[in-house]
C-alpha cells in the first residue's frame, strides 16, 4: 500500500457525494418554482445544472485516483472494488446522460418525469451504494449497527486493511497549514 500524505481519491469523492443531494434538491426546488430566502426558480436552475455537470467533471479523476491509489494491481482487486468501479462508471454514465437531456431545455423538469427520477432517486441511491463501499473498504464495515472492524470477505483469503498500514500506525499525523499552500 502506498502511503501518501494526500489521498485525492478521498478527497474528490466526498464533492461528489455532496453534489448529487444538492442537484436531487435543487431540481425539485426548481420544478416547484419554490423561492427560499430571495433565492428564486433562475438560481435554482443553475444549481441544478452547475450540480449535475460538477458531478460528471469531478467523478472522472476521482475514478481515476482510484485507480492510481490502488498501486495499478486491477488484477487483484477485491470484489468490494471491482463494484465500486462499476457503480461508479454506471453514476457518469447516467450524470452525462441526465447532463445532456437538460441542456438547452430552459424549462424547469417536470417532477414526475424519468429525468427526476434519475436525479432524486438513482443518482442519491448509486452515490450512498458507493459510499456504503468506500467505508467498508476503508473501515471494514457497511453499515453503522456494527463499528468493529471487519476484513473484507469477499476477498479470498480475507483482506484485512490493518494489516497492510499497521507499519504507519507510529508515523506523526500530516498536517497542512491552509495558510502556506498555494
Amino acid at each position: 500500500m502506498d502511503h501518501r500524505p494526500l489521498h485525492l481519491h478521498s478527497m474528490l469523492v466526498h464533492a461528489v457525494i455532496a453534489l448529487a443531494p444538492v442537484a436531487a434538491g435543487s431540481l425539485v426546488l426548481e420544478s416547484t418554482t419554490t423561492t427560499v430566502l430571495g433565492i428564486g426558480p433562475e438560481v435554482w436552475a443553475l444549481l441544478f445544472r452547475g450540480s449535475l455537470f460538477g458531478m460528471l467533471v469531478i467523478s472522472l479523476p476521482a475514478i481515476v485516483t482510484g485507480f492510481s491509489e490502488r498501486n495499478h494491481m486491477y488484477v487483484n482487486w477485491p470484489p468490494s472494488h471491482r463494484i465500486k468501479l462499476a457503480l461508479s462508471c454506471v453514476l457518469v454514465l447516467l450524470v452525462g446522460y441526465e447532463l445532456v437531456a437538460v441542456i438547452g431545455s430552459e424549462s424547469p423538469v417536470e417532477l414526475g418525469s424519468w429525468l427526476a427520477a434519475a436525479v432524486v432517486m438513482g443518482n442519491c441511491a448509486l452515490v450512498f451504494a458507493l459510499s456504503a463501499y468506500g467505508l467498508r473498504i476503508t473501515l471494514g464495515r457497511q453499515s453503522l449497527a456494527r463499528t468493529s472492524y471487519q476484513p473484507d470477505m469477499d476477498f479470498e483469503p480475507p483482506m484485512n486493511i490493518l494489516d497492510c498500514v499497521a507499519e504507519f500506525a507510529d508515523d506523526p499525523p500530516k498536517l497542512i497549514d491552509v495558510r502556506e499552500e498555494g
